[in-house]
């Protein structure tokens, strides 16, 4: 089991990376970090259980791209270390809190980090101001999943403004 200190030491060392990397690549860089699987059943509904393998990697892919991107575009470089304490939904992860200025107002924005076999500590769902990107995509892409299908889903995820 990992420590507060251990999901601390590697948000901070996500941030200090992340305010290196040029704009471009910031995407791929939070991507390697970046872990979805978890959280792709619950952000697309009841339907994930009816799909196919080939369909489940696919939306995992358009989702990690999506949510990469939206992580991307925070104002991270501003970010420092606030507090990180254990999930109480869930002990088997830590928040991570950082305050960071997003057009110039102090904003919390919360990572969640978790320990994946094999892999080391991975960052699952992000918030801003108390809401997280699954919170806020889960309504829409379930609609969307049980009105028009995965198909639709994975179509429209790169279009969809956060």
């Amino acid at each position: 089991m990992f420590t507060a200190e251990a999901a601390s030491a590697f948000i901070s060392t996500f941030l200090a990376g992340f305010a290196e990397v040029a704009k471009p690549d910031r995407v791929a860089f939070v991507s390697s970090v970046l872990d979805w699987r978890k959280l792709a059943p619950v952000a697309v509904g009841p339907s994930w259980e009816e799909l196919s393998v080939s369909q489940r990697e696919a939306t995992l892919a358009a989702l990690t791209d999506h949510v990469a991107a939206l992580i991307a575009d925070l104002p991270l470089t501003s970010a420092s270390l606030v507090i990180t304490d254990r999930d109480p939904d869930d002990s088997s992860e830590f928040r991570v809190m950082t305050g960071a200025l997003v057009d110039e107002e102090p904003t919390e924005i919360t990572f969640w980090v978790f320990e994946q076999a094999g892999r080391g500590l991975r960052m699952g769902d992000v918030g801003v101001e108390g809401v997280s990107f699954l919170g806020r995509l889960r309504p829409r892409l379930t609609a969307i999943a049980e009105s028009q299908g995965i198909d639709a889903v994975i179509r429209e995820l790169p279009q969809m403004v956060g």
